[in-house]
């Protein structure tokens, strides 16, 4: 007999996440050195395994886009009035995922990943851990989405708009797909940060990888990272699993959104996408 469905109201009350740890004076420590020095914090099994049951099984109940880009490392189509063509802020490669955005999301009978992503708690935590004030993004669609990536995606290394990034996961794949990154590579968030360049010549257009660490995540972790300031990507999966993760994304601001030109190079959702829309599990 399958379990009877949780209410919107049983995140507090049923063990979806192990709320505790957010709470925990050493965890919050440990986050908050791990964050400053080494650009992540991680924590595991945030997610219960009911948790992560839930929140699977209502990102897998909603239609999915397939999302297929062509895009700079800003996520954006470049600025060829002040650069060159060959400079690191034209650079564009091709980009491949399926997403499900915050419409989709919201419009499940109990909207638990819309529910934990806005959580006080949460927003508290990370708070804390940043030292400064999270607000969530009021992106309509890349405030809280879920990703899936199959081995015939191709995650791009990239900076976020948003400044933090929560990534609850959920799926691991067969292979592959581990989080990789260059830490607090560049000082600003301007495309025209020259460190910011730089990174995008070594590791996107020369394939250096002096400088990238990964993270293998398994299921349930809650990691935080400024995707701002440090350059991302999902490692490429293999094997028939999908690896598939909850994003929430937050800024000091309180009423930061994406800009026009990252809106239009991502389509979180399918109600919105000009691509195929999928139903049910792949």
């Amino acid at each position: 007999m399958s379990e009877p469905p949780l209410m919107a109201d049983d995140l507090s009350c049923s063990p979806l996440v192990d709320w505790s740890l957010l709470t925990n004076p050493v965890v919050i420590q440990q986050c908050k050195q791990s964050l400053q020095s080494n650009g992540v914090m991680t924590i595991p099994n945030f997610a219960t395994t009911i948790g992560v049951n839930a929140f699977k099984s209502e990102i897998l109940s909603c239609p999915y886009n397939e999302s297929k880009q062509h895009y700079t490392s800003y996520q954006d189509q470049g600025d060829l009035v002040n650069y060159p063509s060959n400079h690191p802020r034209n650079y564009k490669v091709h980009s491949s995922a399926s997403f499900v955005g915050r419409k989709s999301l919201q419009l499940t009978p109990s909207s638990r990943c819309i529910d934990l992503c806005s959580d006080e708690r949460l927003l508290t935590f990370l708070s804390t851990v940043a030292s400064k004030k999270m607000y969530q993004s009021k992106d309509e669609n890349g405030s809280v989405y879920s990703y899936r990536i199959e081995s015939h995606h191709n995650p791009p290394w990239h900076f976020d708009e948003s400044p933090y990034t929560a990534i609850i996961y959920l799926q691991s794949s067969e292979g592959g797909g581990a989080f990789e990154y260059v830490p607090w590579c560049r000082k600003t968030r301007s495309v025209n940060d020259l460190d910011g360049h730089a990174i995008i010549q070594n590791v996107v257009m020369d394939n250096m990888r002096e400088q990238v660490q990964q993270i293998q995540p398994e299921r349930g972790t809650l990691l935080f990272f400024s995707g701002a300031h440090t350059f991302h990507r999902a490692a490429k999966v293999t094997g028939s699993t999908a690896r598939i993760g909850l994003v929430g994304t937050f800024s000091e601001h309180e009423h930061f959104s994406n800009s026009d030109d990252v809106k239009s190079s991502n389509e979180w959702d399918p109600a919105e996408s000009t691509s195929l829309v999928y139903n049910g599990n792949k």
